[in-house]
């Protein structure tokens, strides 16, 4: 069964890198046509891919969550149905495509290549609170990369406009306003959700380690992604940062949320590390 999951799974890296390839075609020669051909390929891949993590899930006994061969996977999972139930509301935003699907191949290009194997999950993880946990940081991830996703495409957009270049492929794209207040609406989304992962965590972490809260890396990256985004919808609220500013805060914001969520147990010590990247 592992063998097969893994032959699914190589299945749907080359179909979202096709789909890749013609999202990315289709904004940089403005070729609208090649929107919706990226967008079935990204949702047949995505069949493939919840039937690969189902056998992962019914293989290793537990959801996809252990080592980072799971995360990985699960997150760009998450994303990906995300964004193709975003799109199916308000086909506008299809070209959004272009800036997420390169990001979610990458990261489960990153998930192939680590080891597959099969770990079992620790007494201290068979609890819902875990489950809350990561099932929250999962969707806040997805809601953020889509809100700065919107945020990059109005950078785009502004910036066609302001050259005198806005071709009909680019007015055929939300009107700036909708761009910034749709990346607003799912940023914010996301701040609530990165909020509830933290404190579903904090639960999590006392039954497992006996304190609410330790400042481990992981924790301490993540209560400072979640500042960030309170910051963002401060400026926003209280000071009117809308527009350009709010794209370019939305970016920064979301290289935090990456780091606390990917990067912080390749660079410290974290007893969150055994279970993502399968050290001991």
């Amino acid at each position: 069964m592992v063998k097969t999951e893994i032959i699914l799974l190589w299945i749907t890296v080359g179909l979202y890198a096709l789909s890749t390839c013609f999202y990315v075609y289709s904004i940089a020669f403005q070729k609208e046509k090649y929107l919706k051909r990226a967008t079935i390929i990204a949702g047949l891949g995505l069949v493939i891919h919840t039937v690969a993590l189902g056998l992962r899930w019914v293989q290793a006994g537990h959801g996809p969550y252990m080592r980072r061969y799971e995360v990985y996977s699960s997150n760009v999972w998450i994303a990906i149905a995300m964004f193709l139930i975003a799109q199916y509301f308000r086909p506008s935003i299809r070209v959004l495509g272009s800036i997420l699907m390169p990001v979610s191949f990458l990261l489960i290009g990153m998930a192939v290549m680590a080891s597959p194997e099969i770990r079992t999950l620790p007494s201290t993880f068979k609890t819902y609170w875990l489950i809350v946990h990561i099932l929250f940081a999962k969707l806040s991830y997805g809601s953020a990369l889509i809100g700065t996703g919107l945020g990059v495409l109005y950078l785009i957009k502004e910036k066609k406009k302001e050259d005198d270049n806005l071709t009909e492929f680019y007015k055929r794209m939300p009107k700036l306003e909708v761009l910034d207040e749709l990346s607003y609406a799912f940023i914010g989304f996301g701040f609530l959700l990165l909020g509830i992962m933290i404190i579903a965590g904090s639960i999590w972490a006392k039954s497992a380690w006996g304190s609410y809260w330790g400042w481990d890396p992981v924790e301490t990256w993540s209560l400072i992604s979640w500042f960030v985004y309170g910051l963002y919808l401060h400026l926003r609220r209280t000071y009117g940062w809308k527009g350009k500013k709010a794209a370019w805060l939305a970016i920064g914001a979301l290289g935090f949320l990456i780091f606390a969520l990917f990067g912080v147990g390749l660079f410290y010590d974290s007893i969150h590390s055994p279970y993502i990247n399968g050290s001991t």
